[in-house]
């Protein structure tokens, strides 16, 4: 069984995206899920979970290591018929985010879909598994739900990368932050987003470009 996240968080700063990338994945037979934070076990051994979200794809990970987790990208890359639109170019660069640091395969996959759209990549200095950036996620307490479905991999990012600080000296860190972007940005993680918009500039999500065409 194919299962679909389209993401809380991806879903309230993207409603119209994610109503058309929900529709598409519908249309692929996939049984549409509301939360990753349900306490109670919703998949099975050799389901397959479909995910816009960083978030959810460390928790459904960690609680359910017997099922195929795959990001929408990578999803969507198996699609022949997929509609990609055409960006004739544009120039754009990637924010990777920390919570796909050790996932090569993601962020492979969300440049595989930007090049199909036919943009021009911009690889930043902190690049791939060089980044440590989340947006303000790290300064902050982790949910109380997200460290006890995943008690192990948030004990893990709160070792090496949590780093408590005011909203002040956050969004201070944000505007310095942003100064080293030299074209549009690309994100495709909702704590990277936040942290952007709270450092001033507007950066585009994924599922908007994937969405243009369906």
């Amino acid at each position: 069984m194919i299962h679909y996240l389209p993401g809380c968080d991806v879903r309230k700063n993207h409603p119209q995206a994610i109503e058309k990338l929900t529709n598409y994945m519908k249309n692929q037979g996939a049984l549409i899920d509301r939360c990753c934070r349900n306490k109670e076990d919703f998949l099975k051994e050799n389901d397959v979970l479909v995910q816009n979200c960083t978030l959810c794809q460390l928790l459904i990970q960690e609680k359910y290591p017997q099922v195929t987790c795959l990001s929408t990208y990578e999803y969507i890359l198996q699609d022949t018929y997929f509609p990609w639109p055409n960006h004739q170019g544009e120039v754009i660069a990637i924010q990777d985010c920390l919570r796909t640091k050790e996932n090569r395969t993601f962020q492979e996959a969300i440049r595989k879909c930007l090049l199909k759209m036919n943009y021009t990549i911009i690889e930043l200095e902190d690049a791939y598994e060089k980044t440590n950036f989340d947006g303000i996620w790290i300064y902050n307490e982790p949910a109380a739900i997200c460290k006890e479905i995943a008690p192990k991999t948030m004990k893990r990012l709160k070792e090496n990368y949590f780093q408590f600080l005011s909203p002040e000296l956050q969004e201070q860190k944000m505007k310095e932050w942003v100064k080293h972007y030299t074209s549009d940005v690309l994100v495709y993680c909702n704590g990277c987003e936040r942290g952007l918009k709270i450092g001033g500039i507007q950066p585009i999500h994924i599922v908007e470009l994937l969405a243009e065409n369906l």
